[in-house]
Order: structure tokens, then C-alpha cells, then sequence
């Protein structure tokens, strides 16, 4: 049996294993903690499904270095945080594409975890709805909330266009243009910390719901499905 040279890898580093079969995708995971000697070392790995596991690498295993943060979009929310005088973290990981991928991924309860959908009124003003991961938006209750007559989601052109600072899908309750009315979901006043993306799909930030409702000039609603 060929032994398998060891590579050294660091705790924020990702591991890929090829698959066995032709056409087979592998697994792509990041690295939660290094075990064993140098000679058998192995590692704690959650993958990209939520599941961790004990990975002792082979010859279908490689390792990517784990790039450095901050990226330049979530690099700007951070400077409006920092002057709005915020206590707040960044908080780096795999790419995601939905907020409880972003919940898995951050190894927290998807209850603490907020995604922020754009909507717009019959006067084509937008609002940003922020409510938890886990979440349906109820636009009815979210148009009688703040007084309108409809309120419907934002297409992705239309997205791409008034937010090109945001990566799509990743839009913020703060930051970019001015001038958005942001109605929070009064469920997320009931924990004291909310993360959220940072207009990225591979950083999001950890905040107190209360500054956050102070920075995004927010109003508290109950605009959730029931």
C-alpha cells in the first residue's frame, strides 16, 4: 500500500477529496482542528453539508490554503461599524448561498442567523426585511407594516443594478445606497446577538440586534408567515 506524504494544513484551511468514480464531485470541507503525531496526523473537518467527521488523509486528499480576510465589500461595512462606534466580530467562512447554509457553515443555530430580502412598494421605493434564517416572509403583513399598499420581492437584475457593491443575494441591512427603509422581524429582537452576511457570501458579522437596529435606522415588525 503507497504511503501518502503528509502536508502540513492549518485549522481555516480547506480539504478537498476527489472522488472515487468518473464524474463524481468529492467532498470539499474546512479544517476544525488538527489531531495526532506528525507521522499520523488527521483532522476534524466539517464538510460542506454541515456534518463533521474524522478525515485522515490519502492520496485523493488535498489542502487549500485558507486565504486572508477581510475582503474589500465586508472591509467597508467594517469601517461604517467602526465609525458608527459598534462592538462587532467578522466572521470568515466557507461560501454559502442561503442563510442556513450560512448557519451550518458558522457552527451557530440558524435562530441568531438573519438574511435580508429587497422589496419594493407600488412607488417603486425599497425596503430591506430582515428575519431570521429559518424564516418565510409574509409581504402582506410586511406592506401593512409600513403603511403601503404592496410590497414584492426585487428580481435579480434589478438587485444587481441598485446594489452593485453586494454580491447577489448577500445584500446587507446597512450600507450601499441611501435612502432604504429596513424593517426587522420583532423575533430577532428576542436574541442579543444577530449575524448577518456582509455583503459577501464567505464573511458575515456578529453584532448586538439592538445596534443593529440603531445603524440600519431600523423599525421592528412581526413580518413572518405564520
Amino acid at each position: 500500500m503507497a504511503l501518502t506524504r503528509q502536508v502540513e494544513a492549518s485549522v481555516g484551511d480547506a480539504v478537498e477529496v476527489s472522488g472515487r468514480r468518473v464524474g463524481d464531485p468529492g467532498r470539499t470541507g474546512e479544517i476544525l482542528e488538527i489531531l495526532g503525531e506528525d507521522d499520523h496526523r488527521h483532522y476534524r473537518v466539517r464538510w460542506e453539508d454541515g456534518h463533521e467527521t474524522m478525515l485522515y488523509p490519502g492520496e485523493a486528499t488535498t489542502f487549500r490554503r485558507k486565504e486572508p480576510t477581510v475582503v474589500p465589500v465586508a472591509g467597508e461595512l467594517v469601517e461604517f461599524l467602526r465609525e458608527a462606534g459598534v462592538e462587532f466580530e467578522v466572521l470568515p467562512h466557507r461560501r454559502t448561498t442561503t442563510a442556513a447554509e450560512e448557519a451550518a457553515a458558522l457552527g451557530i443555530m440558524p435562530q441568531v442567523v438573519a438574511k435580508t430580502l429587497v422589496l419594493a412598494d407600488e412607488s417603486n421605493a425599497r425596503v430591506r426585511a430582515v428575519l431570521p434564517a429559518a424564516s418565510r416572509l409574509d409581504a402582506a403583513k410586511l406592506a401593512d407594516a409600513i403603511g403601503v399598499k404592496t410590497a414584492a420581492l426585487v428580481g435579480e437584475a434589478d438587485l444587481a443594478d441598485a446594489y452593485p457593491e453586494f454580491e447577489l443575494g448577500a445584500v446587507p441591512p446597512f450600507g450601499g445606497p441611501e435612502g432604504d427603509r429596513v424593517v426587522v422581524d420583532r423575533r430577532l429582537a428576542e436574541v442579543e446577538h444577530v449575524v448577518l452576511e456582509a455583503g459577501v457570501h464567505d464573511t458575515s458579522l456578529r453584532l448586538r440586534t439592538e445596534d443593529l437596529l440603531t445603524v440600519a435606522d431600523a423599525e421592528l415588525a412581526d413580518i413572518v408567515a405564520d
